[in-house]
């Protein structure tokens, strides 16, 4: 599906609800006001009006569009399971390997997985390897966990950094405080909260990842300023009701870089 995400080009939600709509779980304080569990609110978008808690519902695996993965003849990057976590507890294992085999099966296509729960992808992610034999993942399949402040970060980051990979991605949004990085993967994602009650994003919190990220010679991807945007303390006002026009960004926030991928 198509979609509005400036750093991809279409969103895969390959696990529904039976009957339709989507589940996640909230886990951390990046997930208070959950975009998905918002949107899923809503019938008129095919939302089931489940909240993200309690017990997983019965869910399906889109197979067809797994397979079509490999039939695709235009490059293209995909996220992967944005409405969930495709590493949730929930979701069956043999499901993250036949999502893995469908990525194997289309080199020409880029997967970007994101997830809270790095520790699950790392035990599913060896699991796969060894059964394929493999001591590393193809280079089209990109590995990110989200880090929203520092606890999160000196969590996640170095579970992430044990994933063989060659593209290892962070998002920091909704970034909630500012972030040493310490150790930095591949690339890097950052933002502000958006929506309804957006809670605030100081424009210096990510000034100070474009700085550690120029520094460490790292790609960096400045998505928004969020709904809720400071600057000095003070209200930094944008057209946009995100931030999410880089025209109105400060001039050395206008950055969207891609990593450079690497050939096996």
């Amino acid at each position: 599906m198509s979609t509005n995400i400036e750093w991809t080009d279409q969103t895969d939600n390959i696990i529904r609800v039976k009957g339709g709509g989507w589940w996640c779980h909230k886990v951390s304080e990046g997930c208070k006001n959950c975009y998905s569990e918002k949107l899923n609110q809503n019938s008129f978008f095919g939302g089931n009006k489940l909240p993200y808690s309690g017990l997983a519902p019965e869910l399906e695996l889109d197979t067809e569009t797994i397979r079509r993965w490999g039939f695709q003849r235009k490059s293209k990057n995909h996220f992967v399971a944005s409405m969930t976590d495709v590493f949730g507890e929930w979701v069956p294992r043999h499901w993250q390997h036949e999502m893995l085999d469908g990525m194997f099966a289309a080199p020409k296509q880029t997967f970007q997985i994101l997830t809270k729960r790095p520790e699950i992808m790392l035990s599913s992610m060896d699991e796969w390897l060894s059964r394929r034999g493999l001591d590393k993942l193809p280079s089209n399949i990109w590995v990110g966990t989200s880090t929203e402040n520092q606890q999160t970060a000196d969590k996640r980051i170095p579970i992430l950094l044990q994933i063989p990979a060659v593209v290892r991605f962070l998002s920091c949004e909704p970034l909630l405080g500012e972030i040493d990085l310490k150790i930095i993967p591949n690339w890097v994602i950052c933002g502000g909260e958006s929506g309804p009650n957006s809670r605030p994003c100081h424009i210096e919190w990510i000034n100070s990842i474009v700085q550690q990220c120029q520094q460490s010679n790292t790609k960096v991807f400045v998505k928004q300023l969020g709904a809720n945007a400071k600057f000095g303390g003070q209200q930094f006002q944008t057209r946009d009701k995100k931030g999410g026009d880089i025209e109105e960004f400060p001039e050395q926030l206008r950055i969207r870089e891609f990593p450079l991928l690497v050939n096996e």
